[in-house]
């Protein structure tokens, strides 16, 4: 009768040391899955702000090429208000990338197209007024779409929103010399010297999941005669 007793109370104490030893495997696994879901969550945000890096990067360069296609000719296309052929703007896509261009480009507080020129913006349609030194207050210039690569049918819902800030202007070396030199008759006034503008350019990237990225650079247009 003891030993009956003694086997027993043997199988109650494994049986509660199985459960405790259940508990303790289901309370690791959990605090295995939380971490595991932990990693995917910084792995998807990491992703999401390289794919929106990539597409601020990628489309602030659309601006700076039509701007570059434009000091190059001398003028604007006839897609942006201009007097030029469209097929003289020959980067790239040419006219399908110039009617994107067109789409997104904004309109200054004037209600003309901003064509990066203009003067800091005052305060109009519910904006501030532009302050060269507060980006919180810089206006839209451009805001630009591309497909989304994992998208089948090209949704467009990457885009970014591009403003751009004049940045002073700076006569080249030697335009001084040539200045002198053209009001004394021998030719060649400050132009022939040349000059460059200097703009800040801004780009806020975005991409499905809430990515968000800003890159900025500064441009500088070389202008010669």
């Amino acid at each position: 009768m003891n030993m009956s007793m003694t086997r027993s109370r043997q199988r109650g104490i494994a049986l509660f040391v199985g459960l405790v030893f259940l508990v303790v495997l289901s309370l690791v696994a959990v605090i295995a899955m939380r971490g595991t879901l932990m990693e995917m969550r910084l792995v998807t945000n990491a992703a999401r702000h390289q794919q929106a890096f990539e597409a601020s990067e990628t489309l602030r360069a659309v601006p700076v090429s039509v701007f570059d296609e434009h000091v190059f000719q001398r003028g604007w296309p006839t897609q942006l208000g201009g007097t030029l052929p469209d097929d003289d703007f020959d980067f790239q896509l040419a006219n399908q990338m110039l009617a994107a261009f067109k789409n997104g480009l904004q309109k200054n507080c004037a209600g003309d197209l901003d064509l990066f020129y203009g003067n800091l913006e005052p305060d109009c349609s519910g904006m501030v007024a532009e302050n060269r030194y507060d980006t919180s207050t810089w206006h839209p210039d451009a805001i630009l779409s591309m497909c989304d690569v994992t998208s089948s049918n090209c949704s467009r819902d990457i885009s970014a929103t591009i403003s751009i800030i004049p940045d002073g202007t700076v006569l080249a070396e030697g335009s001084g010399g040539a200045q002198a030199a053209g009001y004394r008759g021998i030719g060649g006034g400050a132009a022939a010297g040349g000059g460059s503008m200097y703009f800040e350019v801004m780009s806020v990237g975005t991409v499905p999941g809430d990515g968000r990225a800003v890159t900025m650079a500064q441009y500088r247009q070389s202008i010669r005669n």
